[in-house]
């Protein structure tokens, strides 16, 4: 990839990472919410937290992997795996963008 491809992927990762970051603050603030005093329906409310959580744990370490990979970019060590210093195939990181390593390392 160019420079020019890096400025654009790097512009599709900012948006993807404020689109990860409003879903974590929607999800943080689902499951902060006290519910109703009523029992039942707090258990329904209350029914999805487990899935909720996990979401929102993955949606933290899609948001970590996307910081990391704009850093790379912004240092030009964007593209080389970060375990054995070889490039990374371009399909790899067309398939995930904020890849940090070889298909061998991985």
């Amino acid at each position: 990839m160019s420079s020019t491809d890096y400025t654009s992927l790097k512009m599709a990762l900012q948006i993807k990472l404020q689109d990860l970051e409003d879903r974590a603050e929607r999800i943080e603030n689902r499951l902060s919410d006290p519910g109703s005093p009523d029992w039942e329906e707090n258990a329904a409310l209350h029914s999805n937290d487990e899935v909720l959580n996990a979401l929102s744990d993955l949606t933290h370490h899609d948001i970590q992997e996307i910081r990391l990979a704009i850093s790379r970019i912004d240092e030009g060590s964007y593209g080389t795996c970060a375990q054995c210093g070889s490039k990374i195939g371009q399909p790899r990181l067309k398939l995930l963008p904020f890849t940090s390593t070889c298909v061998s390392c991985a």
